[in-house]
This record gives C-alpha cells, sequence and structure tokens, in this order.
C-alpha cells in the first residue's frame, strides 16, 4: 500500500506554546566553557544571543561576537541558557528556526513560543515549525523490534492544515529527495464483484465499530461515506464528495467510463482524531499514517482516503470543517489526477500545482467571507513576491520534479503558479488534453506544446511574464 497524507494541525500545540511561555529562563552570571575562533578553550561570560552569534567575554578579556556556525551544538545549548535573548518577535523567531535546523529541539521551541508572544501574526509559522518538531521527535525514536520491515516506517507526507505551512515530513537520514513515483503503486488488484464488495463493506463496518463512535455509511454513485459524525453532517459530507468528483471531471475532462479507480472508492470521515488514528494503526495496518492530518491510500487503482474532523483539537467546528474539506480535496485530487486514464507517472509540479488548485478553488467557495485568505494560498502568494523582489524566478526545468519535499514551499509555490497559469489563461480543454497525452506515453515537453500549440520555452516567457504582473496583487483573481 502506498500513501499520501497530510499533516495534523495539531491545536495541542496551543497548549504547549502557552506552557513554553511560562517557563522561567535560566538565570544569567554562570560562566560557559567553549572553544574559541582562536582556538583556545576558555570560560567565558555570556553576554547575549541571537542569530548573528553569542557575545561572550573570556575572563579578564573583552566582549567578542562568536558565530553560532563556530560553535558546537552542545556549546551553542550552553550558551543559551545564559544568554540575553533578542527583544524582537522577528529576531526571537529568526533564532528558534536555526535551533530548528540544528535538531536543538527544546530551545527551538522556547524562542518559538517568545515569538508568538511578542507578536501574534508569526502563531502560523511558529505552529507550522512546532508540528514539524513533534513529528520529527516521534520519527526520531529507536524501532521497538529491530527487524520491523520498512514499510511501516511513518510516511514521508505530512500536511498542515489550516492556518499553517504546507510540509512533507522526513527523518533525519532520508534526505528530501523522496521517490515520487512510489506514493502511487501500479501494482494490479481486480475490482471486487458485487458480493466482494457486499463482503467487505460489512466486514469494514464491524471493524469501524471497534473504535468508537456511532458509524454510518451512505452509498452514492462513485462512493462508500463512513463516518462517525452526527447523522445531519453525515449526509452533508456524502453530498461534498459528489461535488468534487463533478469539479475533477470538469477541470480533467474526465467522462463516465473511462479509466478511474476500481469499484466506488470509500472515504472515511472519523469525528476524533484519535479515532482515526486506531483506524490508521489497527484497521488500515499503516501505523505510519496516524501521524498525518489525513491520507489516501492506494493499491493499484484499488484505493480509499481517510479524514479526520479533529473536533477536539479546534475551539470551532467551522474550522474543523474547512480542514476536513480542505484536505479531502487535496487528497482526492491526486488520486483522480493519478487514476483518470492510464496510470503513468506524472512530474511533480503537477500533482500538488493541481491538488492546490482544487483546494484552493473550492475553499474560496465555500468561505466567501474569507475571498482570498487561505493562509496556505496566501503564504504561497508572498513567497513568489519575496522571490521577485530578489530578482529571482527559476526555470521550469528546474522546478519539473518540484516540490521534492513538504517543506519546499518554493516548490509548491510555483506548482501552483504554473498551473493557475495554464489553467486561466488558454481554452480550458488544454490542460487535460496534455495530460491525457502524457498518459498516452508522450513527455510532458511533446505533450505541453501539443496541447497548448506553443513551444514550451515561449510558454515560459509568457509565463515569467504572467507571474511578475500577477504576484503585484497577490494573484487575486476573479
Amino acid at each position: 500500500m502506498t500513501i499520501t497524507g497530510r499533516c495534523m494541525r495539531n491545536s495541542a500545540l496551543l497548549a504547549c506554546l502557552l506552557l513554553l511561555l511560562s517557563l522561567p529562563q535560566a538565570s544569567a552570571g554562570e560562566k560557559v566553557t567553549v572553544k574559541l575562533p582562536t582556538g583556545q578553550t576558555t570560560a567565558c561570560d555570556v553576554l547575549k544571543m541571537s542569530k548573528d552569534g553569542v557575545g561572550l567575554r573570556p575572563s579578564g578579556g573583552t566582549e567578542q561576537l562568536v558565530p553560532l556556525e563556530r560553535l558546537s551544538v552542545k556549546e551553542v545549548s550552553e550558551c543559551y541558557k545564559q544568554a540575553t535573548l533578542p527583544q524582537t518577535a522577528a529576531a526571537r523567531f529568526e533564532l528558534g528556526d536555526y535551533f530548528f535546523k540544528k535538531h536543538l529541539f527544546s530551545e527551538a521551541e522556547q524562542e518559538l513560543a517568545a515569538a508568538v508572544k511578542l507578536d501574534e501574526k508569526l502563531r502560523a509559522k511558529a505552529e507550522a515549525m512546532m508540528i514539524a518538531i513533534v513529528a520529527m521527535k516521534e520519527m526520531d525514536k529507536p524501532k521497538a523490534n529491530k527487524d520491523e520491515k520498512d514499510n511501516d516506517k511513518p510516511v514521508k507526507i505530512v500536511r498542515v492544515g489550516e492556518d499553517g505551512k504546507v510540509m512533507e515530513l522526513t527523518s533525519a537520514n532520508d534526505g528530501d529527495d523522496e521517490d515520487f513515483e512510489k506514493k502511487f503503486s501500479r501494482r494490479e488488484r481486480p475490482a471486487r464483484t458485487p458480493a466482494q464488495m457486499k463482503e467487505f463493506l460489512d466486514k469494514r463496518m464491524e471493524e469501524l465499530k471497534t473504535i468508537g463512535g456511532t458509524w454510518r455509511l451512505i452509498e452514492t454513485k462513485h462512493y462508500y461515506c463512513f463516518s462517525n459524525v452526527p447523522e445531519a453532517k453525515h449526509k452533508i459530507i456524502a453530498q461534498w464528495n459528489e461535488g468534487l468528483y463533478d469539479r475533477l471531471c470538469q477541470v480533467l475532462k474526465h467522462k463516465e467510463g473511462d479509466k478511474l479507480w476500481n469499484n466506488k472508492m470509500p472515504i472515511y470521515y472519523f469525528e476524533r482524531y484519535g479515532q482515526f488514528q486506531r483506524f490508521a494503526a489497527e484497521i488500515d495496518k499503516s501505523p505510519g499514517a496516524a501521524y498525518s492530518g489525513g491520507y489516501f491510500a492506494a493499491e493499484g487503482r484499488d484505493v480509499h482516503i481517510c479524514i479526520p474532523f479533529m473536533t477536539e483539537r479546534f475551539n470551532s467546528e467551522k474550522r474543523a470543517d474547512r480542514m476536513a474539506r480542505n484536505t479531502l480535496h487535496h487528497e482526492c485530487t491526486h488520486a483522480f489526477l493519478q487514476l483518470t486514464g492510464e496510470d503513468v507517472q506524472l512530474n511533480r509540479w503537477l500533482h500538488e500545482g493541481l491538488a492546490q488548485f482544487i483546494e484552493f478553488w473550492y475553499d474560496r467557495e465555500n468561505n466567501p467571507d474569507m475571498r482570498e485568505n487561505n493562509p496556505e494560498r496566501k503564504e504561497r502568494a508572498t513567497y513568489i513576491q519575496q522571490l521577485l523582489a530578489k530578482n529571482y524566478l527559476p526555470t521550469w526545468e528546474k522546478m519539473k520534479n518540484r516540490p521534492m519535499s513538504g517543506m519546499d514551499i518554493e516548490g509548491y509555490a510555483f506548482a501552483w503558479t504554473k498551473l493557475e497559469f495554464l489553467y486561466r489563461n488558454f481554452d480550458n480543454q488544454k490542460l487535460p488534453q496534455m495530460i491525457k497525452l502524457i498518459k498516452s506515453g508522450k513527455s510532458e515537453d511533446e505533450a505541453m506544446q501539443q496541447a497548448f500549440g506553443f513551444p514550451v520555452q515561449k510558454l515560459e516567457e509568457g509565463y515569467r511574464i504572467w507571474v511578475k504582473a500577477n504576484a503585484k496583487n497577490g494573484f487575486k483573481f476573479e
């Protein structure tokens, strides 16, 4: 089974942040023994610390600023306990970011919490990093069983939801260049017969009862919708599924009867996050997915999607619903794009570009009071604006297989804007035509040129002009 997933936005982190804010700082005055750039190892008074370095005063000497990179991780940690820290939110956040990258997680948590206390606007970024810290700590835990199989490792794809960054976390030893193809297993599994499907559904309903809640099943034209949410909401979410199916058919020009997933796809909605975790670990046999915030799993064309509402983790039912719906739109787009027509490799920008495109489109429609204020969409737009301000715009070739990981915000931002450009500036038949040509065996460049009627170089030149013009207003389209 292969799984793509979405990182939970752990509202318990709010409590964690508040706790960290209340922790006392270590008192200054003690000396720390460090190795100075001169090569001398001596006891020093620690005066101040920022991302630029540590202000140290050797016994009997004068103050000097020692860059953090010149100190060992242990020395940095010891200095942190004694130093006078920056007074601005941005400086505290930058220091927390440094600690995060060095895997000094407790120090990172302290600084991120301090930054949020000074500037509430940093909460989304701080919480996103806190989520990463929680997940990376979990992934770094030693295995209980030395013979544990590789496919029991936590999944790598985790997406932050409401108000946070989009991330994909990997263990410290993995690196970012994961094999994207492995997310979509091509092992053929035959469709179930009606009798086999009834047996599966009956068995699954009994299994679901073991994880808590009152479970219901609604069969629609293309899905089996399982949920243990209240009855009124159960009927609404069953309608979400078919509405999304129609939208994806519209965008991808998928016709009834074209190849897609086998049978009707099960979608599971969980009222509480703990129930979602139990399902992933005990029933789906995917313990790593229990750390995500929702996922799409596939064995060939046998697929299903799991969506937690996490009502116990949000102070607003509306926010919980919004996150669940956005997760559905993102994960179902991956499933639909990969399996409509032939099941062939697609470049990463296309997968993530379309998933974001659909997610943001739906979110805007269903939250008219928010307009363009989807936090992830806003972050993408801001990131592009910042890069363009530095006269930086990477080539399509360079970005073809980006994002390389969930931490690759640049990759996500360019994948989204490239998809927006191709969909909004041409006949909307062109994009699905390009996808069908790729699935017929053509390279992406060949398919793009044939579908859009211009050499790829010319299309890219047009994109560069378009992205600069639209970045000025934050990519706000009518």
